[in-house]
């Protein structure tokens, strides 16, 4: 199985203050998206954020782009995806689910909504009752197969910033204990901070992707019966790098952070999916 998964986009809608930037927004957004949509796989994933402030027409121009791909894509949900609109109003233009799982014998997938609901003044993360019920219930669905769950906010104190506030899901929340539950090699990957970072935890890898302006390109997980491997996939070009630092410098909500995309160890990982245990 193939899986290509991008950190946060944050499309923007073009304000008067900026809309000398329209040109540049369509050059990058699409031919970005072109070159995701290239990669062989089964499933693309959005790691949150598609969107800069959750706009009906931020929403519905970067769904026209990606539906004219016609291929499966999950949307997980993100702070600023979430803004400006309810969730039922977003879910309604991108016909996505707030949270989901997909099962089989041999991988157990799980996205999730770790977004607060047009909370403009905390971005951090969180998970209700409901959805932590819900995630006990994936977790002995799985049993010992191997899971790789997919959310916005990383969880507290595992990757890069994740102990600051607002960078995590809200740490009295149980998430941890609840996957801390779940056998087996498993891969928890999120966005949010715009940095990139890999931690190992007992049998959890916690995977960070940057933010898209700042490292133009994106992750492939390819899972065989002997490993998992998340590997870079870089879709610099000159023109790319010119309209992203445009965009970037220019709209609302976002700063570039190039100088955390980190070194080559913490954006490419191999993970044994069932290693072998040697007797003390």
């Amino acid at each position: 199985m193939k899986i290509v998964v991008f950190g946060d986009l944050h499309y923007p809608t073009i304000k008067e203050t900026y809309a000398e930037m329209k040109h540049e927004r369509e050059i990058f957004f699409k031919e970005f998206l072109n070159q995701v949509f290239k990669v062989e796989a089964d499933l693309y994933v959005s790691l949150g954020d598609l969107t800069n402030y959750g706009l009906q027409d931020e929403l519905e121009e970067i769904y026209r782009i990606i539906n004219e791909h016609n291929k499966p894509f999950v949307h997980v949900i993100g702070n600023h995806d979430s803004y400006a609109l309810s969730k039922v109003e977003m879910l309604e233009i991108t016909k996505q689910e707030r949270y989901r799982a997909i099962h089989n014998d041999q991988l157990s997938l799980v996205f999730l909504d770790t977004a607060k609901e047009q909370d403009y003044k905390s971005w951090g993360g969180t998970v209700d009752d409901k959805q932590l019920e819900w995630l006990k219930d994936q977790i002995e669905v799985a049993s010992t197969s191997n899971m790789i769950v997919f959310a916005h906010h990383p969880i507290y104190n595992t990757t890069m910033n994740s102990e600051k506030e607002n960078l995590s899901v809200d740490p009295e929340i149980p998430l941890k204990e609840v996957l801390n539950k779940k056998s087996g090699v498993n891969i928890y990957m999120n966005g949010h901070n715009h940095f990139n970072s890999i931690v190992q935890d007992e049998n959890w890898t916690y995977i960070q992707v940057a933010a898209v302006m700042d490292e133009i390109g994106a992750r492939i997980i390819e899972v065989t019966d002997e490993e998992m491997k998340v590997s870079e996939l870089n879709f610099t070009t000159e023109e790319l790098r010119a309209t992203a630092d445009h965009v970037g410098e220019t709209i609302d909500h976002f700063r570039l952070a190039p100088q955390q995309l980190a070194d080559e160890s913490q954006r490419n990982i191999t993970i044994e999916r069932n290693p072998k245990v040697v007797a003390k």
